[in-house]
């Protein structure tokens, strides 16, 4: 009976992943069971994949209460050959956990009372890595380079952003809705939850053969420019924010990246659309090393 039971469940199992109005998710794999490229090409190098949790989103008030970093090898082509480190901290932020994060990360007061991270040791292992990769890259590299100023000027990579998810046939860009794309679902939001959610994403195989990681890469490593509306009339910031220009708060000035060789349309469109009587917009050009700051 009970082979008769496996039999049938088999079927059932079978007839659903044939069933194009059935899509089956998995649970993501443990570092330990993560499967690894069996043929390198080329050289390797180590890509850090971040996440932290904190008490809020502002690195000048809120503070990290879980950290997490899986250290992997990387061979040319983006394959993930070798997973090299992985570690994850809890940190006493010195203040109430808001009832908003512990419903969210299930971390509570207890959980982190008394915890602290050794940061010359993390310094050293993130400091280690080529590159290193978050989610939303922004916002951990404020609360990182916070706790570390070591790393200022270390060169990062952001999922969210430096790739094209769109162009790849995925919609969306949080990182839940993208693993649920490639049939993998993970029910926790720790630190480490999400970077072995982001690992099972960077491993992703895009219909060219390449990997996320791959593409990402190339993307993050390409210079590019930063250009600013310069004096913008206040009365334009509508039609900025519709062309992508987001506001510098610190700068007070409206910006947007681009590539070198669209530097000139862009130019000639500040000028027709938004100061015609000048000045010149500013430029200074960006790399991983100073972008998502």
């Amino acid at each position: 009976m009970h082979e008769i039971r496996h039999l049938a469940a088999s079927a059932l199992m079978s007839d659903a992943t044939a069933d194009p109005d059935i899509r089956i998710l998995r649970r993501v794999n443990t570092p330990d069971t993560f499967p690894l490229a069996a043929d390198p090409v080329g050289t390797t190098r180590r890509i850090a994949i971040v996440d932290t949790e904190c008490t809020g989103t502002d690195p000048q008030l809120d503070e990290i209460i879980d950290i997490a970093v899986v250290v992997v090898e990387a061979d040319e082509c983006g394959q993930i050959v070798g997973i090299d480190r992985v570690g994850q901290a809890l940190r006493d932020p010195g203040m109430p956990i808001p009832a908003v994060i512990s419903r969210l990360t299930g971390i509570t007061d207890d959980h982190v009372r008394g915890r602290t991270i050794d940061l010359d040791r993390l310094e050293r292992l993130l400091a280690g890595a080529d590159v290193r990769i978050a989610h939303s890259a922004v916002f951990d590299i404020a609360f990182i380079e916070n706790l570390m100023p070591g790393l200022a000027g270390a060169s990062w990579a952001c999922s969210m952003n430096d790739f094209d998810w769109l162009s790849a046939g995925f919609d969306g860009r949080k990182l839940g809705h993208l693993l649920m794309q490639i049939g993998r679902f993970n029910d926790a939001h720790r630190a480490m939850s999400d970077v072995i959610s982001l690992l099972h994403l960077l491993a992703h195989r895009l219909d060219d053969g390449r990997t996320v990681l791959g593409q990402l890469l190339e993307n993050a490593a390409m210079p590019s420019l930063r250009i600013e509306a310069t004096n913008a009339p206040f009365d334009r910031r509508g039609l900025l924010k519709a062309r992508g220009y987001r506001w510098d708060p610190r700068g007070r000035v409206w910006w947007c990246e681009i590539s070198a060789d669209e530097y000139e349309s862009e130019a000639l469109w500040l000028q027709r659309e938004v100061t015609p009587h000048g000045p010149a917009p500013r430029t200074r050009p960006v790399t991983w090393h100073e972008r998502h700051r």
